[in-house]
């Protein structure tokens, strides 16, 4: 049965804190999210990798109970404890049955305010860490993306990986990770999500009595602004049997509600479904790649509109020019009213579903506030979702030619290159062999 959708509840917990409850009366769950404005994108040089180091360490215990206690706590009720740091957020948060929530409130709570930091865990967990950097090393899809990143936005925070590097994990110092957490978790801003089957003035009054007292509300602890995106066209040896293909178009933050979504109907009919352009044309059609896919994100730093594949080097000329041949096609000549009419209508199915998990509209509601400084019931983004109105042909074309220019993208080829591969990188994108921004140069690739 759909949930109900009703109004989204904020409150003012104390300076810096803010609350958003979703109810979901039909809901057997709660999820609960504690979000903070940390990340490699906030980090300053000398603490590289310390907002996702204090997300591992929060789990070391918290309170009253150890690091075994704190797990089987949630575990021994069905719950579910997690989190996760990206570049412009770190988020502690849990899945829990509703007649638990206040258990999972007290929980997280504990794990940002009341952590059982211990040296000796600290030492232990760089290797933890240093073990979780290698593998994504190895991983040649996420050093590509990585390398993409520090592709086009060289210079600024945002453009470091998210976990660090290796050496950045050891010369991390103790003390430095107890300021860190004390001025971006504990006394930072933190905007605290909830939706599920409760009772938002509970939650709210549990919160209140549970928040340790402020003296007023801090400002961002430090913020490099936001990046310039550069565009880049670039070519980089890696060690592996494929060819990652990585390109970038930078999207306006100010950009408005509807031009958020006219983006996300033409991502979906373009390269984010199995029906979509780049997927028929690409993959059934000429067999050029296992995968491919478009995606469009915002966020308060930076908007990017990007595709991602990857394919043999001896595809790399066809793929290419495949690729290439789709791009300019929508820019110049857009989609289809059908396309349009199916990409909003995927949509509003997608959006039907998630609607049903507290844990998507937890996250949702968070993002919204952090990157808007409000929220929507999911009501609301339905109505948006209009064909005939915002969402018509019309203005969805209108807005790829303003911004899905081919010509503007910037580009990495990543991987397996030889001659031939380089040449075609040059000839189809104009793209440069260089060496690697992120990471050294594979020496035989």
């Amino acid at each position: 049965m759909p949930q109900e959708f009703v109004q989204i509840n904020r409150y003012a917990i104390a300076p810096g804190v803010e609350l958003m409850v979703d109810p979901m009366p039909q809901a057997s769950g709660v999820a609960l999210g504690l979000w903070f404005a940390a990340g490699s994108a906030y980090e300053r040089e000398h603490e590289r990798g310390l907002s996702h180091f204090v997300e591992h360490m929060v789990f070391k215990g918290a309170g009253g109970r150890d690091v075994e206690e704190l797990s089987r706590a949630i575990d021994r009720v069905g719950g579910y404890l997690n989190a996760f740091t990206e570049r412009e957020t770190v988020c502690v948060h849990c899945l829990i049955p509703a007649e638990h929530a206040l258990l999972a409130l007290e929980i997280l709570l504990d794990m940002i305010f009341r952590p059982r930091f211990l040296k000796p865990e600290f030492e232990r967990e760089k290797d933890v860490i240093v073990n979780e950097i290698m593998a994504a090393e190895d991983d040649l899809e996420e050093a590509a993306q990585d390398e993409f990143f520090a592709m086009v936005y060289q210079g600024h925070p945002a453009s470091r990986r998210i976990a660090g590097k290796v050496e950045d994990l050891r010369e991390a110092t103790f003390d430095g990770l107890l300021a860190f957490h004390d001025e971006r978790f504990a006394r930072g801003t933190i905007v605290i999500s909830v939706a599920g089957a409760v009772e938002p003035d509970l939650i709210a009054q549990a919160l209140r009595a549970a928040v340790p007292a402020r003296n007023g509300a801090r400002a961002m602890a430090w913020d490099p602004g936001a990046p310039a995106f550069r565009k880049s066209r670039r070519m980089v040896k890696a060690a592996g049997s494929q060819v990652y293909v990585l390109t970038g178009l930078p999207i306006d933050t100010g950009s408005s509600e509807d031009d958020f979504w006219r983006l996300s109907a033409a991502s979906s009919a373009y390269g984010e479904s199995m029906s979509s352009r780049l997927f028929m044309r690409l993959r059934e059609e000429h067999g050029l790649c296992y995968g491919i896919s478009s995606s469009l994100s915002l966020s308060r730093m930076a908007g990017l509109w990007g595709v991602a594949s990857s394919t043999t080097p001896a595809q790399l000329p066809r793929f290419a020019e495949a690729y290439l041949r789709e791009a300019r096609a929508l820019h110049e000549h857009g989609l289809t009213d059908i396309e349009v009419g199916e990409a909003v209508s995927r949509i509003r199915g997608l959006l039907e579903l998630a609607s049903d998990d507290p844990e998507y509209r937890m996250k949702r509601i968070a993002r919204q506030f952090m990157f808007e400084g409000r929220t929507e019931p999911v009501s609301v983004t339905m109505d948006r979702l209009s064909v005939e109105d915002a969402l018509s042909p019309h203005a969805v074309d209108n807005l790829i030619r303003q911004a899905l220019d081919p010509a503007e993208e910037s580009v990495l080829l990543y991987g397996k290159l030889g001659q031939r591969t380089v040449r075609a990188g040059a000839s189809l994108f104009g793209a440069v062999l260089e060496e690697a921004l992120d990471g050294p140069q594979a020496k035989d690739a």
